[in-house]
């Protein structure tokens, strides 16, 4: 199975791999405003165009596999997420760069979006699933943490992000024994 193949979706979510159509969904989300708190510096400079030529270089490369995702009910915008850190030779990756909109915050578009790309990361034959987080974002790591992922530690000032400032990223993973019974929790949370 490959990583960006399609029919990434449940009876939450549909993922659909992020191209430029994505961008004025994108935009009209408030994650334009909010991204800079959380995306890492990029060497083209810091604007929204910059941002998606960088990605669509990794995703051309295959260093990541980006995503727009929209809630199956009504088809509203719901975030982004991406696979990076991809070594196929290893059979591990990593989940990052998800945000959704505040509105959905703590309702189940969170685990249903981590469900759909763990078991897209099974499906493909990963070994280790991982996160990085910044460490002072606190829900998202306690979020993670619920699912089963297990908080391996910190690692301090590891990035500069787009306003400027060096990052402490918390790093939290799922070994593939852990990660299909966190995925079966997931669907049965879904299912209520």
């Amino acid at each position: 199975m490959q990583l960006n193949a399609p029919g990434l979706c449940n009876s939450v979510l549909r993922l659909e791999v992020f191209g430029d159509a994505h961008l004025d969904d994108l935009k009209a989300s408030g994650a334009i405003e909010a991204m800079w708190d959380w995306m890492p510096d990029i060497p083209k400079g810091l604007n929204l165009r910059n941002y998606a030529d960088h990605v669509a270089d990794a995703a051309a490369r295959g260093d990541l596999v980006p995503f727009a995702i929209y809630r199956a009910a009504d088809g509203a915008f719901a975030g982004v997420a991406a696979f990076d850190n991809i070594s196929r030779v290893h059979r591990r990756l990593r989940i990052n760069y998800f945000w959704h909109p505040e509105e959905m915050r703590g309702t189940l578009v969170f685990p249903a979006t981590q469900m759909l790309l763990i078991e897209r990361a099974l499906a493909w034959g990963a070994r280790r699933i991982g996160w990085m987080v910044s460490a002072e974002n606190r829900p998202a790591i306690q979020a993670l943490e619920r699912l089963g992922a297990a908080h391996e530690g910190t690692l301090r000032s590891y990035q500069r992000m787009a306003d400027g400032r060096w990052s402490d990223m918390a790093v939290l993973s799922l070994l593939r024994d852990e990660a299909e019974p966190a995925v079966r929790e997931m669907a049965r949370r879904l299912s209520r």
